[in-house]
C-alpha cells in the first residue's frame, strides 16, 4: 500500500475522532541498535551499529483505553551486510551503511493506568524514507564508497511496535521497527534478502 493511502487512512481516523477527544503532543529522543539482517542457509546473520533518533508524536484517545499515536521520527540508521557469495557460501563483498531516514509511525496504543503510572502497548505500520547518508564497500584488499542510492532502496515499509511507561508527563519507551522490504538494489545469485530492523530505548515528555 502506498504512503498516500496510509496518510489518507490516518486522516480519516483523526477526523472521525470525537470532538471532545483530548489530543496530547509529546517529544522523545532515543538511542539503540540498528541492523541489517540476512538469512544464510539456516542461520540469521545481523550486522549492527549504534543509532539514534528524535521524534514528535501525538496521543489521540478514540475508544475507551485505545488511542491513535501518529508521529514523525528522524532516525540515524544503518548496519552492514555481505553480498556476492561464492560457491562455498563465503562473502566476497561487505557493505557498511550509515544514513538518515524519516519514519512516519501510525500506531494504535492500548493504555493501562496503574496507580498513577500509565503504561501503553502500541503497534502499527511505519513508512520509512531515506534522507541520505554514506555507504562503504569492502572487498578483498579494497575499499570504496558507492552512492547509497545505487545500492539501497530509498523506501521501506516497516512494522512498528513498542511499550511505554509514563509517570508525571515523563515517559520511557522501548520500540522496534521491522522492515518488510528487501533493501538491495542489485540482486545476485547465491544471496539472501536483506532487511532492516532496529530497537530503540527512548526518554520523552508529554505536554499534558
Amino acid at each position: 500500500m502506498s504512503l498516500c493511502k496510509w496518510i489518507l487512512i490516518g486522516c480519516i481516523v483523526t477526523v472521525a475522532m470525537p470532538a471532545a477527544a483530548k489530543v496530547t503532543f509529546g517529544v522523545r529522543a532515543g538511542l539503540g541498535r540498528t541492523a541489517f539482517t540476512q538469512k544464510v542457509d539456516l542461520d540469521y546473520l545481523s550486522g549492527s551499529r549504534i543509532g539514534y533518533s528524535i521524534a514528535g508524536l501525538a496521543d489521540i484517545p478514540f475508544y475507551r483505553r485505545f488511542s491513535f499515536r501518529p508521529g514523525i521520527t528522524l532516525a540515524n540508521q544503518g548496519g552492514e551486510y555481505s553480498t556476492l557469495r561464492d560457491e562455498t557460501g563465503l562473502p566476497q563483498l561487505k557493505y557498511k551503511a550509515n544514513y538518515y531516514s524519516l519514519q512516519i509511525p501510525l500506531t494504535v496504543a492500548f493504555n493501562i493506568p496503574i496507580s498513577g503510572v500509565r503504561m501503553a502497548v502500541y503497534a502499527g505500520p511505519s513508512p520509512d524514507f531515506h534522507l541520505g547518508g554514506k555507504m562503504k564497500m569492502i572487498g578483498i584488499g579494497e575499499e570504496s564508497s558507492p552512492t547509497l542510492e545505487k545500492k539501497m532502496k530509498a523506501f521501506d515499509f516497516s512494522i512498528n511496535g513498542g511499550i511505554a511507561v509514563e509517570y508525571k508527563k515523563i515517559f520511557f519507551s522501548i520500540e522496534t521497527f521491522h522492515g518488510t522490504s528487501d533493501r538491495r538494489v542489485d540482486i545476485y545469485e547465491n544471496e539472501s534478502p536483506v532487511y532492516h530492523n532496529s530497537i530503540t530505548f527512548s526518554l520523552g515528555y508529554f505536554f499534558r
